[in-house]
Parts: C-alpha cells; sequence; structure tokens
C-alpha cells in the first residue's frame, strides 16, 4: 500500500524548497562521513606507524642524544673504539645508546677502495688524518676511477708525533737534541719509519723532517734516502727500537706509545721524545660524501657536540682534543698538522723512494787515468765514489754497468759489462761492487760519449719498466772524441725522437775535472729532463756522485 509523504514536520514555504532539502540531504551526509572516515584512517595508520619498533627506537634514541641506529660509520682503529664509547653514552645524553655501531678498519684501506671507485659503506667516516681525503683523490687520478666528492668536517680528536727510543738513547736526545734536526744531523743510530704509504704518522714526520731542513730539496731528498729505514708497521718499528742491540729511534705517536706501554706493563724498555723544533700530530675529522643526507648532516653536529662534551674517554684511549690538549699539564698542547702539506710531502717520498732502474755509463777513456790527487788518477777517485753510490741504492733497485771509450767492440762505442739486476741479490750486488773497483782495468782509447749516450737512452726506452725510476747515470771526464758518429745536433735530434714525457728516460750526466764539455752535458741533460753536474776537485767526486745518484727520483724538480 502506498501512503502519502507526512508534510506534518514540514518547514514552511515553497514545496519545491522542502524537496530539494530532503533530496540532497543524503549526499552531504556521505561527505560528511567521508572526511571523518578519511581522518580516522589518516590517524590510525600514524598510529601504526609511529608505534613501529624501529620508529620507537630511533624517537627514544633521539630523545637520549642518540644517532640513529641505522647510522654506518667507519673510523680509524686509533680513534674507533674512543668514539664507540662517547657515542653509546654521550655526555649530554640521558641513556644508553646501544644501537650505535662503530666499523673499525684501517685509514688507508678505505682510502684505497674509495679511491679505486668502490662506493662508500659508511654514511660518516673518521680516518687518523685529515690526509687520507686528498690521498683518495690522489689515488683516483693515478688509477683513472672515479672516487667519490669527501667533504672533510670538524677535527674531534688528535695525538702528537713522538720519537721513541730505548731509555739509555732516550735520555741523551734532551734539550737541542730532542729535535727533528737532530735526525738530520745525527749519525749514530737509525731512525725507523712505519710504512708512509700506509701509516699517516710517518707522513706527518715527513713533513716536520722537512719543515727542520728548511724546506731545502736536496737536503730533504738525501734524508729521506739514507736516514729513515722504512718498516711495515708502527708495531714492527717499536719491537725493533725495543729489541734492538744498537741505538735507533722509531717514529710514531704519542697514542700508538701509550698502548704499547700498557701493553708491556712495568717492563716498558721505551721512551717518548717530544721535538721540541717541529710539532707535529695527527688530526681526526669528521668525513662525509658531498651528497650526505641531512639525517646524516645532523649526525655530524650530534658525534660532534658528544666529542667535545666528553668527559675524558678520548684520555682513557690516549687521545687528545681537537685543538692537541692532553690532560696531563706537563705536557703542550700540539695543533694537528696540516693535512694539505701533509700528502703532497708523502708523495715527494713516494717519488724518491720508488725503486731505480739505473744504468751507469762509465767513460773509459785514456784521459780517467790521468793523476788527479796525490798517486790517484781520475779512476781510482771515481771508482770509491762508485761504490759508495751503489751502496746508497735500496735493495728493490736494479742496475746495469757499461763502459765507454772509441771503438770498443769493431766500431760500437759501449760495451755492457754487468747486466741488468737487482741489487737485493747479493750476487748481483757482489758483481756491481766488483766490476766498480775493477773499472780501470777497462781503461784506454778515445770518449765515444754521443753514440755511447744515445745507445743507452735508447736501451732504457725499449726496456722501460714502468712504475721506477728508469735512468741513464753518465760520468765523463771530457769531451766526444768520436769523428765517425753523431755530433751533438744529431744527438739532440735523436733524444728529442725518442722522449715521451708519460715514460722518462732522463739522464744525469757528471763531469770529472776542467777537461769537461760542460755545455754538452747540460743540453744532453735538459732534453731528458735530467741535470747535469760538475766536480772541479778531485775531492768533488765522491760528493758529487753520491748527490747525483740521491737526487735521482726528484729529477728534473729538484732544487
Amino acid at each position: 500500500m502506498c501512503m502519502a509523504p507526512d508534510h506534518t514536520d514540514a518547514p514552511e514555504g515553497d514545496a519545491s524548497d522542502v524537496r530539494t532539502v530532503r533530496q540532497y540531504m543524503p549526499a552531504a551526509l556521505l561527505a560528511i562521513i567521508s572526511v571523518a572516515l578519511v581522518t580516522a584512517i589518516v590517524f590510525v595508520v600514524g598510529a601504526i606507524v609511529t608505534n613501529r619498533p624501529e620508529a620507537a627506537a630511533d624517537d627514544a634514541a633521539a630523545a637520549a642524544g642518540c644517532l640513529p641506529s641505522d647510522l654506518r660509520i667507519t673510523a680509524d682503529p686509533a680513534v674507533a673504539e674512543a668514539l664507540e664509547s662517547i657515542l653509546r653514552k654521550p655526555a649530554g645524553g640521558s641513556g644508553d645508546c646501544a644501537g650505535v655501531t662503530v666499523t673499525a678498519e684501517p685509514s688507508a684501506t678505505t682510502a684505497v677502495a674509495l679511491g679505486k671507485g668502490e662506493r662508500p659503506d659508511f654514511d660518516i667516516w673518521v680516518p687518523d688524518s685529515g690526509m687520507w681525503p686528498a690521498y683518495v683523490a690522489g689515488v683516483a687520478e693515478s688509477t683513472g676511477s672515479e672516487a667519490p666528492e669527501l667533504v672533510v668536517g670538524d677535527t674531534i680528536a688528535s695525538t702528537p708525533i713522538v720519537l721513541v727510543a730505548p731509555e739509555a738513547l732516550a735520555s741523551s736526545l734532551s734539550g737541542e737534541n730532542a729535535a727533528f734536526a737532530t735526525l738530520a744531523k745525527q749519525q749514530s743510530f737509525a731512525a725507523l719509519l712505519p710504512d708512509p704509504a700506509t701509516v699517516a704518522s710517518s707522513s706527518a714526520a715527513l713533513l716536520a723532517l722537512q719543515t727542520a731542513v728548511g724546506g731545502d730539496a736536496r737536503t730533504f731528498t738525501g734524508l729521506v734516502l739514507s736516514l729513515a729505514r722504512s718498516v711495515p708497521s708502527t708495531e714492527d718499528a717499536l719491537n725493533e727500537v725495543a729489541g734492538s742491540s744498537t741505538s735507533a729511534v722509531a717514529v710514531t705517536t704519542e697514542q700508538a706509545m701509550s698502548r704499547y706501554a700498557d701493553a708491556q706493563g712495568d717492563h716498558t724498555p721505551l721512551s717518548a721524545i717530544y721535538p721540541t723544533d717541529v710539532k707535529a700530530s695527527l688530526g681526526m675529522p669528521l668525513v662525509t660524501v658531498a651528497d650526505s643526507s641531512p639525517t646524516t648532516l645532523e649526525a655530524v653536529d650530534t658525534i660532534a657536540e658528544a666529542v667535545s662534551e666528553d668527559d675524558g674517554r678520548l684520555a682513557k684511549f690516549g687521545l687528545r682534543d681537537a685543538a692537541g690538549h692532553s690532560e696531563d699539564a706537563d705536557l703542550a698542547p700540539v695543533a694537528p698538522t696540516d693535512s694539505t702539506n701533509q700528502y703532497e710531502v708523502l708523495s715527494t717520498w713516494r717519488v724518491l723512494t720508488a725503486p731505480s732502474r739505473m744504468l751507469a755509463l762509465n767513460d773509459v777513456s785514456g784521459s780517467m787515468s790521468k793523476p788527479a790527487a796525490g798517486e790517484m788518477t781520475r779512476m781510482d777517485l771515481f771508482e770509491q765514489a762508485a761504490v759508495r753510490a751503489i751502496h746508497s741504492l735500496s735493495t728493490e733497485s736494479s742496475l746495469a754497468v757499461w763502459v765507454f771509450s772509441s771503438r770498443r767492440i769493431g766500431g760500437q762505442d759501449w760495451q755492457e759489462v754487468v747486466p741488468f739486476g737487482p741489487l737485493g741479490d747479493p750476487a748481483h750486488k757482489k758483481l756491481s761492487l766488483d766490476t766498480a773497483n775493477n773499472l780501470h782495468s777497462y781503461v784506454g782509447g778515445g770518449t765515444g760519449l754521443y753514440d755511447s749516450v744515445l745507445a743507452a737512452v735508447s736501451y732504457m726506452r725499449e726496456t722501460y719498466v714502468p712504475g721506477e725510476v728508469n735512468l741513464v747515470l753518465l760520468n765523463t771526464d771530457g769531451y766526444n772524441e768520436d769523428d765517425e758518429g753523431l755530433t751533438l745536433d744529431e744527438l739532440l735530434t735523436e733524444l728529442e725522437k725518442i722522449h715521451d714525457p708519460a715514460k722518462p728516460v732522463p739522464v744525469i750526466a757528471i763531469g770529472y775535472g776542467p777537461d769537461t764539455d760542460q755545455d754538452a752535458l747540460e743540453k744532453i741533460a735538459a732534453a731528458t729532463e735530467g741535470a747535469a753536474y760538475q766536480a772541479l776537485k778531485p775531492t768533488d767526486i765522491s760528493t758529487v756522485l753520491v748527490d747525483a745518484v740521491a737526487q735521482r727520483g726528484c729529477r728534473p724538480y729538484c732544487s
């Protein structure tokens, strides 16, 4: 049955108005209900998200002054333990930040991986020196890799460079003798340098040594090649000094010495010496990649603040604060070393200590038998100098010996008397020394200079060994006397043709006595980016030859 609409409750007015209100009432209610429903969903979802265990943990961590649980921190072992201890319970926080984990990895390992193009597996990196980011760029350049752009932030900790010696030697190295300059002058003890390519304290020490000698390139080069013997690690250096039967000094850090002393207990036979002339120290910075997230950048600030407000835990791990202050009032503050210069001196060291592949081209013309000093001939003096020069070369180097005079073998002016071999091979080193002592037996004929130089340089170019310092060491006392061979202009033209900047073969030429064609030697050296020396007095021969060998790695940029 159909019932008529009830108009009892209808408002006054036109019937059409009443119909309109009744018709659209359901749509309005639907809209209101929809808004309420959406609001409820958002509220419920938000509550679910907020109540996730991870979110709740992060909120609690933030409230306690902790870092996000998923933040990745990689730090050098020198600072990793101290950093983790501080971040697990920061001084300004109110709880235990159990989620903080710091991965310990040697700075050199991280730097090499980044330099070879590997993606960073950290959000924040704390190396033991600000040098390492520059090292990353250097590795990338040499390998042609694309390394991440790194941003070096605040330094959070430091440790000064010290010299470590047995107590008896340490007591004599006091006052003015407690200095890097002493290392440059000393003759009575050996200095052990942990490998600068992997140990930052050594590159900082090299910079201090360079500063101590006034930045003089020649003095510094000789010092690097003759003074410091490199050992693989800091531990090796300290152990060797502690057990050395001869006087020796190890270059390391205050922290490394402190840890060594702690391990030895009351039986530590070593003492730390704080250099008085050049203050050097490692600064440990916070490093991030250039496109780090806001969360990471906030974490950097949090870490810097937590360490600066630390309650002494840096000192418990043998470290000083960022400015180099120690809790020991008797120890003066030492500011961190300039990391840019530290990397530059490391680069210099690597060039200077690169294995040499040297061809010694020795003049044995008749004039070498002329008297030089007393009853000694030019050749006698040269033989003595040659022996010293061989001893100055590292065991990683290789050496060949040629002699030259006019028409030694038919129309050929040069002769190989010792083929290339490693000086680390006792038999080859003995053969080289025996030959140096017996060069007088080859003396005779004129000076077949130009053809011999071209032959030697050509041979070195054809047999070039990458990664080594390939060079010709030319020793002569006269002028070219081979009228049937090359002229000087022809020689220089040929040297220019075979020159390759990517594979340099410098000629280091030494002229002995007043009869030398020094102008020709200088032109030959210039054409090969080498150097020319002259020993005018007999007493100069030994000094000049050894100096020339010492300068082999920095040519043509030695001062």
